[in-house]
């Protein structure tokens, strides 16, 4: 009788130090699920422009990545093409000198979007003008009057630059 539980307890033994081969195949399916999620939640998207000390933007869900083009800075003080100032805001105003006949259009906002204009049509070439995107990034502060950026949005539609695109800070998901 003893012999046979000697069987039995080696046969036991030999079936428990059997280990089934580890499915790569399998692992590296969960690794590349691992890696996409993580990819995807924790990328970062670098901006091309900086925002000033003296704005404040306006907050957004948006999520859509800021994009590379003619910068428009509109704060308190100034409107500001590329980091260049163009006109003086005086106490969340146009001065009445500044501005044309109609009363809406800023002249020299008109006329710096204009040569930006020029220069990016020479840029892509004299002969192809209907590449021209016409596309501004608009960092407004989000306590000024709508009137002033009414004036700024006309000026540069007047000017061909139609593609708007506003900056904003992402809001906080929590």
């Amino acid at each position: 009788m003893r012999r046979g539980r000697k069987l039995a307890s080696s046969r036991s033994r030999s079936r428990r130090s059997y280990a089934p081969p580890i499915m790569l195949a399998s692992m590296l399916d969960i690794l590349m699920a691992v890696l996409f999620f993580l990819l995807k939640n924790y990328s970062t998207v670098v901006s091309d422009f900086t925002v000033t000390k003296d704005i404040a933007l306006p907050r957004s869900t948006a999520v859509v990545p800021p994009q590379s083009a003619l910068q428009l800075v509109v704060t308190q003080t100034a409107i500001l093409l590329d980091d260049q100032e163009i006109v003086q805001v005086v106490n969340g105003k146009i001065p009445r000198s500044e501005l044309w006949r109609d009363g809406i259009t800023i002249l020299k906002l008109a006329q710096a979007l204009k040569e930006q204009k020029n220069r990016a049509q020479f840029i892509q070439g004299k002969d192809d003008k209907s590449s021209f995107s016409g596309t501004i990034v608009l960092q407004a502060d989000k306590n000024l009057e709508f009137d002033l950026l009414k004036r700024v949005i006309y000026t540069a539609g007047v000017q061909d630059f139609v593609m708007l695109k506003l900056a904003v800070i992402k809001k906080d998901s929590a």
